[in-house]
């Protein structure tokens, strides 16, 4: 297409916009505007299925509503454009820069193009014969946009930026999200269902009443996330929470001790909270958000802690003998000894020392972490990082440490 009928189509299409005389619907379907300069243009509601706009800039372009059915968008730069309620169906949008784009309620689901005949597509029509699949969005700049609501159901965002962007309610299953970047991402109520989540960045993402069935997050890296919030949590289990926040405040007059033996607080997030003395043994807490939390004088023993991040913790004298910790996060942890005290509250001069014999540790950050003294015997450390890591008068009995770094950690033994 020459500039010259472009630029009147999109004349009769803001005169159709605007209901006046002699207005058209812009039909730009299977036509190439591959790499041409389109930025705030007035595109809401046009007809652009199958159309060839790969490297087409535009920026800003208000594109409501627009018809995108299975569209080539490879390439193309739609930073800042409105695209609320387009159709993406089957398009292939690899490459493509929607940072601060507004996509809210867009659909992005797989798609065909059904026709009697293809040959008026042209041969440099964007029109794939069959195409079926979710969008391609591989690779494309996506921080900060609005997804609120989006149909993406079986999308390829692998190694696409999402930094910040808001997905709450979207549709995402069976998305490939591989090696994605969602740190600080919105996802509040999003269908993950079935998604690939390998070597994800969701750090800081909110991931509050996500759909997460036959999702594998251990692969996931969700510093900081909340993934459960402790209001997602049954009554009774709120309830032995708050009782024991109680007895922490009150120094044991009031409330009780918690006692959560083998309770499902997998992905929960509890960071900050005091849960010193507590019994949460054979525990899962897979993938939990516990930096900062006090955990001082608790028995996790037998805990599943996979891909738990415990950074900056309070773990003095804890029990986490035969506890799985691998691919946690415990940079700056303490587990040190605690002081014990006779009755009236004098120092007796004697420690307890943490308690982690034969816990899994293979691959978890330990960085600067506090283990003095602490009962290490049989610990598998392989592969983890225990960089500067304290672990002088520490009982080290045949503990594994296969490719674990070690750079300035202490080792004096007893």
């Amino acid at each position: 297409m020459t500039p010259h009928e472009i630029l009147d189509i999109l004349k009769k299409h803001e005169l159709w916009l605007a209901k006046k005389v002699g207005g058209a619907r812009a039909d730009f379907s299977r036509k190439s505007l591959a790499g041409m300069v389109l930025s705030r243009a007035p595109l809401r509601q046009a007809k652009l299925a199958g159309a060839n706009l790969t490297r087409c800039s535009m920026d800003g372009a208000d594109l409501r509503a627009a018809d995108l059915f299975c569209a080539n968008l490879d390439g193309a730069n739609l930073a800042s454009a409105n695209l609320a309620g387009a159709d993406f169906k089957g398009a292939q949008i690899r490459n493509c820069n929607f940072a601060g784009a507004n996509l809210k309620g867009a659909d992005f689901r797989g798609g065909t193009l059904m026709s009697g005949r293809h040959d008026d597509a042209g041969p440099d029509s964007g029109f794939v014969p069959g195409h079926a699949n979710g969008a391609d969005l591989s690779h494309s700049a996506m921080n900060d946009v609005n997804l609120e609501g989006a149909q993406m159901a079986g999308a390829n965002l692998s190694g696409a930026n999402m930094r910040g962007a808001n997905l709450i309610g979207a549709n995402l299953s069976g998305c490939i999200l591989a090696d994605a970047n969602l740190t600080g991402a919105n996802l509040k109520g999003a269908n993950l269902k079935g998604a690939v989540l390998a070597n994800t960045a969701l750090k800081g993402a909110n991931l509050a009443e996500v759909k997460l069935e036959g999702v594998d997050l251990s692969a996931a890296d969700l510093t900081g996330a909340s993934v459960r919030s402790a209001d997602s949590l049954s009554p009774d289990v709120k309830q032995i929470l708050t009782s024991h926040f109680d007895w922490i405040r009150s120094d044991g007059r009031r409330g009780s001790r918690a006692k959560l033996v083998k309770a499902d607080l997998s992905y929960i997030n509890l960071a900050g909270a005091d849960l010193s003395g507590a019994d949460l043994h054979d525990s899962n807490l897979t993938g939990a958000n516990l930096s900062k939390t006090s955990f001082v004088m608790s028995d996790l023993s037998g805990a599943n802690l996979v891909g738990a991040d415990l950074s900056q913790s309070k773990l003095d004298g804890i029990n986490l003998s035969k506890a799985d910790l691998s691919n946690a996060r415990l940079a700056g942890a303490q587990m040190g000894p605690v002081d014990i005290k006779d009755a009236s509250g004098k120092p007796t001069g004697r420690r307890w020392p943490s308690n982690l014999t034969a816990a899994k540790m293979a691959g978890a950050d330990l960085t600067a972490a506090n283990l003095q003294y602490a009962n290490l015997g049989h610990v598998d450390f392989s592969g983890a990082n225990m960089t500067k890591a304290n672990m002088s008068k520490a009982n080290l009995t045949e503990a594994k440490m296969d490719g674990a770094v070690l750079d300035g950690a202490s080792f004096d033994k007893v």
